[in-house]
């Protein structure tokens, strides 16, 4: 198991491939929780409005836009990126979908000093911005765009995945995260109603084992048909902490975020999401602060 200076050091790798895969609206799932889970179609109904992607195959366009900042005792480590890929959608029955990934633009794609494995010895240096260009994948997810892990493990394009080592492993997670659908509300909501929802969940940071507990609140901020289609505007915030003890010191964990996304009821896409999250993790005199913000427009392809 990773020491607490071993995990400092290392957790600005890990910020940038696991935190920026947390989508914006993360349904976070409690014993408060209120809606059903749905079928499929994103309904009106008596207790309000449910967000789902429609179980058929489509493509979309994801343009991304994104920025990271990691501040250590071991100096600042910045990050930044914009760039272009294909979302392949299909039915994988049961009320999932499987979405294929591919990149299909990199307009920029600039990592700071240590962000990335270095290359063994007498091994070739992989280009990052060579190896996000060549990235594919795939994940299994439910019609709220949430990873269904058997199912996406059971995937041909994992067994792949894994094949991948140093910089080109290190960056398939991070495109993974940054190309994926938001998630949606497993609630159903109320426009100008915010809804509150609470977890508690086992995160895996560098091999540490924290148990963290989360509050969520999302909020139908607005329904617009300007466009001539019904899109939602959903705001989402959440605080998340979490502890635990190695050795003689106790390793915190404490995350800030909020974000916005807007969905079509109609055609059941997402439009846009935007986000931003700080975290911190501490051990003993240690520190370290991570601040991350993307933001992603969705058009068919």
């Amino acid at each position: 198991m990773s020491t607490p200076r071993h995990l400092l050091r290392r957790s600005a790798v890990f910020a940038l491939f696991v935190a920026l895969a947390a989508s914006p609206l993360a349904c976070k799932k409690g014993a408060d929780t209120a809606g059903p889970d749905a079928a499929g179609g994103s309904v009106d109904q008596a207790g309000g409005t449910e967000l789902r992607y429609k179980a058929s195959a489509y493509k979309l366009r994801a343009n991304v836009k994104f920025s990271f900042k990691a501040t250590s005792p071991q100096g600042v480590n910045e990050a930044a990126g914009d760039l272009s890929g294909l979302l392949d959608v299909t039915d994988a029955g049961g009320g999932k979908i499987k979405v294929g990934l591919s990149v299909a633009e990199v307009r920029e794609f600039v990592l700071g000093k240590d962000m990335l494995p270095p290359p063994k010895e007498g091994e070739t240096p992989v280009d990052p911005k060579a190896a996000v260009q060549s990235f594919t994948g795939a994940f299994v997810a439910d019609l709220r765009g949430e990873l269904d892990e058997a199912g996406t493990k059971a995937l041909p394009e994992t067994a792949a995945a894994k094949e991948k080592k140093g910089v080109e492993a290190a960056v398939a997670g991070f495109a993974t995260g940054v190309l994926g659908l938001p998630e949606l509300p497993k609630a159903a909501l109320v426009e100008g109603k915010a809804i509150e929802t609470t977890e508690r969940k086992d995160e895996n940071l560098q091999g540490l084992v924290i148990p963290v507990d989360t509050t969520s609140k999302f909020t139908l901020v607005k329904i617009d048909n300007a466009s001539g289609k019904r899109v939602a505007e959903v705001k989402y915030e959440s605080e998340s902490s979490g502890a635990v003890e190695q050795g003689k010191q106790m390793i915190t964990l404490n995350v800030s975020a909020e974000g916005t996304v807007l969905f079509d009821l109609d055609d059941q896409l997402p439009v846009r999401r935007t986000s931003s999250s700080t975290t911190n993790i501490s051990a003993g005199q240690m520190a370290i602060e991570i601040v991350n913000t993307i933001d992603s427009t969705f058009t068919p392809a």
